[in-house]
């Protein structure tokens, strides 16, 4: 007895210690297997098939598996513009990402896009210029001189000219259209400096360049209007400009004039996502709380007509980001993937995407040439060209979008990044996107990158979220309302209970190997657990309320007798039984003397 009671104690502490890295160690091989079969779907839909799939199926078949570059180039316009019957700019641009991952030379289609240069309107542009102290400036153009003061209070007291109007509030000078080519010359009598801002006309938000000029007293500082689009005809292509502007800034140029217009004109483009392009050109944490915002249950992306294809942009521009978002959005992708391994009912284009955008780094190195070396294990970073502060290395590689920098992105602020440091105490933040890497955060001490510190206990929704739900205004069909606490308006969604995906994770084995460990032991110990199986039957028993019973009624068997072969007996069929009704009870005088009166007969 004592060896069975040392298996059943191995066998538990076994089964708690290995199980936890059974599963983990199963669910990286699921996934791996999945993402493996997904490439052997691509490849099998266009292998010896590339002439028969259409332009944009062509391009992201090469951005993930390296196939149809020939294919690619035939279907151009002299071999600078896509597609052939009728240029654009998207296309064009996409295209010269794919035969740059293959080594193609495209000089000429670069140079077709910077033909399409056209100047956005519906830009409002104006001249700031800064002091720490009260300062007398000069401002020349076009041969023309003007002198204005720079007030203690940052104001500035008048105009300069007709190109130069004093804007309302007298904070900085509005730039007339007509001289949106023109170049300005600024010259203080104390330290200074002087940047563009720009807005859309009717809209109150003021927006910066990066690009900021000083100079100190006597030093002269030269501003001067860049803004552009792409466009084929007399308008803008906005789709278009910011694929464009995406490519061209990873092949290594300077995007700064086009990046004003995708800003302003991003409101009204809202289905081309275009936060995640402004992300990747300029690195602004704002840009990415917005797209984080937009995504879908925690899951998805959908703005446009393809949420496979949105969510693959996004996490295209995801690259050194460790988001809660990003790892639910990778693992939701592997949930639904199609029985032979392709996304959306097998689309080519969306699986390439995906493929290309979420699982290139470590799945093929179609793109890397012999003698390339992988950047990040020569010791250097995989960014973007707005990330990096350095140089960028041409001789290595990287995945995706990204560039090989010598140098890791410097310590910002946390202004810097557009928070708000909380303390300690302040244990939630508004938009729920936080940067630890702020180079001023104290112990205790986290960033709120564009949203807003809130107190223990203010959010009404860390009830919710804290039981596995989502406030939102009303619950999906897969969903049910709990009684948690959610914002004025908003209900508690929580998930229904549904059977296992045997499309998702399949621990189908690990159940099986639990039932069979439960049975050993059962049987193995069946003697020792009899007396508890009897006891607990009749507690069971006592828990229920009694009712009238017909038939014989027995005593139930005590643990002793449950031991004991039971003996035969006969039953015979219960018999209905007479309900006499009592004699109501007599006085006890009366009793006394019917006693008397009998014994006297008996005598």
């Amino acid at each position: 007895m004592e060896k069975r009671e040392f298996v059943f104690g191995a066998l538990i502490f076994l089964l708690m210690f290995a199980l936890p890295f059974v599963i983990s160690e199963n669910a990286v091989l699921d996934d791996n297997a999945k993402i493996d079969k997904a490439y052997e779907c691509l490849k099998g839909k266009i292998e010896d098939k590339c002439s028969s799939l259409s332009l944009e199926e062509m391009i992201f078949s090469c951005l993930a598996v390296g196939e149809c570059k020939d294919e690619i180039l035939n279907a151009s316009k002299n071999k600078e513009c896509w597609p052939s019957s009728d240029c654009n700019i998207k296309t064009t641009a996409q295209a010269i990402l794919a035969l740059n991952k293959k080594r193609a030379n495209t000089d000429k289609p670069e140079a077709w896009l910077f033909a399409q240069n056209k100047t956005p309107s519906g830009i409002i542009w104006y001249l700031q210029i800064e002091s720490n102290q009260e300062t007398a400036c000069n401002i020349t153009y076009s041969d023309s001189s003007y002198d204005i003061t720079i007030r203690a209070d940052k104001k500035i007291n008048s105009g300069a000219g007709s190109c130069l109007s004093l804007s309302e509030g007298g904070w900085w000078l509005e730039i007339s259209p007509e001289c949106y080519s023109k170049e300005f010359k600024i010259s203080c009598n104390k330290d200074f400096l002087t940047s563009l801002l720009f807005k859309k006309t009717n809209s109150n938000t003021i927006n910066v360049l990066e690009k900021t000029n000083s100079a100190s007293a006597g030093g002269t500082t030269t501003e001067k209007i860049n803004s552009f689009c792409f466009g084929v005809g007399k308008t803008c292509d906005y789709p278009g400009s910011l694929w464009a502007t995406m490519v061209l800034d990873y092949l290594n140029y300077d995007v700064s004039s086009y990046i004003p217009y995708l800003i302003t004109s991003a409101d009204e483009n809202a289905k081309y996502l275009p936060e995640t392009f402004l992300y990747y050109l300029t690195g602004y944490s704002s840009f990415k709380t917005k797209f984080l915002e937009k995504q879908k249950n925690n899951k998805w992306w959908f703005e446009s007509d393809d949420k496979f294809y949105d969510t693959a942009l996004v996490l295209n521009v995801l690259k050194n980001d460790f988001l809660e978002q990003k790892t639910n959005s990778k693992e939701w992708l592997l949930e639904v993937q199609g029985n032979d391994g392709c996304w959306n009912n097998g689309n080519i284009r969306d699986t390439g995407f995906i493929l290309y955008s979420s699982w290139a780094d470590s799945r093929s190195n179609i793109h890397v040439r012999e003698d390339e070396l992988d950047c990040e294990d020569a010791g250097y970073f995989c960014m973007s060209g707005a990330d990096c502060k350095g140089n960028i290395l041409e001789d290595y590689n990287c995945a995706r979008m990204f560039r090989c920098c010598d140098k890791k992105e410097q310590e910002k602020t946390c202004e810097e990044m557009g928070g708000e440091v909380c303390s300690s105490s302040e244990t939630e933040c508004e938009g729920n996107v936080w940067n630890d890497k702020a180079s001023d955060l104290n112990p205790g001490q986290r960033c709120c990158v564009s949203g807003v510190c809130i107190e223990q206990g203010e959010n009404e929704e860390i009830e919710c979220e804290e039981h596995s739900g989502i406030c939102k205004d009303s619950c999906d069909e897969n969903e049910k309302e709990s009684d948690y606490d959610c914002a004025s308006g908003e209900v508690c969604c929580t998930k229904k209970f549904a059977p296992p995906n045997p499309n998702s994770k399949n621990y189908l084995w690990v159940w099986i190997l639990l039932l069979i460990i439960l049975v050993v032991i059962g049987i193995i110990f069946k003697d020792k657990l009899r007396p508890y199986w009897f006891k607990f039957k009749s507690k069971f028993r006592k828990s229920k309320p009694r009712f009238p019973r017909r038939g014989p009624r027995f005593p139930p068997a005590s643990s002793s007798m449950a031991l004991r072969r039971p003996v035969p007996r006969k039953i015979f069929p219960p018999t209905q039984r007479r309900i006499v009704k009592r004699p109501r009870a007599k006085p006890q005088g009366e009793l006394g003397d019917v006693l008397k009166k009998l014994k006297d007969m008996g005598k």
